[in-house]
């Protein structure tokens, strides 16, 4: 949080009060909901769920289109709040609820159809309703990091061929159909930017926003070289050649200052949460909370990837932001929300454990 906090105050210290407030209420509110037991999260997922959606769907016949997407509800003090961050712990919490007498053992019976076609689409509603703002980046990671539930569930090689194939259907229908001329742009100009021969023989001028994006964040990582420019110093982010500084390429920003040495910290963080996460799922036993946990993990996993790879321009630019780094109160928030259920996973875990040895 510090990091993050010093990184934001030199890049854009007029947005640095808001982020620390969404910090404070972070906290707090990870505080507040880390004592709710896990079980009344299953007895209260389905009506979250469904108010999930009623809010993803208001917003696209009564919001307002902000940069381009219908995302976000208009709070008091001139603040908004992006209900499509929270899909992924609500409809895990939803479908964990499922699989809540469970344990490990139980992973060996293979999903009926049924369950499975249950399963999808429960997911596959809000995936469509957040695609329709359109925010595609935040369907994305909400359908790679649900799929836990399909793929870590024996399903079948059945299904699993005949889901390949759909999938390779809906990719076509989707690109002819559904996506918008940008996201296609963005995709295009993402496989033209990585192709060495083109680069060097394009005409720069005519080179689209997303190559000249990608473009600008390899420069500003290749100038933080070993030890950084400096706090301040970063040119890229300072001067705006570097867009979206503070959220998509964050990272960048990141680099360009704090050097090659930083980014290793920061790294090195992510992967000692993404590593207790896959301890903690390793040593559950309950089925349910264990879906949750991969779940969590998958969701951090995705978009730390992602979000790194576009900042090198290794994939397409997708606007989706780095956890807990990334200027944005509802991610912030949003992410407390996730954390709390896996804490008290580990505070009921520690009862137990001291329970069996007094």
């Amino acid at each position: 949080m510090i990091v993050a906090l010093v990184t934001l105050r030199s890049i854009a210290p007029d947005l640095l009060n808001v982020q620390l407030l969404a910090y404070v209420l972070g906290f707090l509110l990870f505080f507040i909901l880390s004592r709710v037991n896990i079980n009344y999260w299953w007895r209260a997922s389905a009506y979250l769920y469904c108010l999930l959606n009623l809010l993803l769907l208001g917003l696209l016949i009564w919001g307002r289109t902000t940069r381009g997407i219908v995302a976000w509800i208009n709070l008091p003090f001139g603040l908004r709040f992006q209900p499509s961050q929270l899909a992924v712990p609500i409809t895990a919490l939803y479908l964990s609820s499922f699989f809540k007498k469970q344990n490990q053992k139980s992973k060996e019976k293979q999903l009926s159809w049924p369950e499975t076609i249950k399963i999808l689409l429960i997911i596959l509603l809000p995936a469509l309703l957040i695609n329709l703002q359109p925010d595609l980046g935040t369907a994305m990671v909400f359908l790679l990091a649900l799929l836990v539930f399909i793929f870590y569930n024996p399903i079948g090689w059945k299904k699993i061929a005949i889901f390949a194939g759909l999938s390779i259907l809906l990719v076509a229908i989707a690109w002819f159909f559904v996506l918008a001329d940008y996201q296609k742009s963005r995709l295009s100009s993402f496989l033209f930017f990585t192709s060495p021969e083109k680069s060097l023989s394009s005409d720069f001028t005519q080179e689209s926003s997303a190559a000249y994006n990608a473009r600008q964040s390899v420069i500003a990582v290749g100038a933080g070289q070993l030890w950084g420019q400096g706090l301040g110093q970063g040119t890229q982010s300072h001067l705006k050649f570097l867009p979206e500084r503070q959220t998509d390429f964050i990272f960048a920003s990141f680099v360009e200052e704090w050097g090659f040495l930083g980014s290793l910290l920061i790294l090195g963080l992510y992967f000692s949460l993404l590593g207790f996460i896959l301890y903690l799922t390793y040593h559950e036993e309950n089925r349910a909370k264990q879906l949750y946990l991969l779940t969590i993990f998958s969701m951090l996993l995705v978009q730390i990837f992602i979000n790194i790879g576009m900042n090198l321009a290794l994939l397409p630019i997708t606007g989706i932001t780095l956890p807990f780094l990334s200027y944005g109160g509802s991610s912030i928030l949003a992410l407390f929300f996730s954390l709390a259920p896996l804490q008290n996973i580990i505070e009921e875990e520690e009862k137990l454990a001291s329970s069996i040895f007094q």
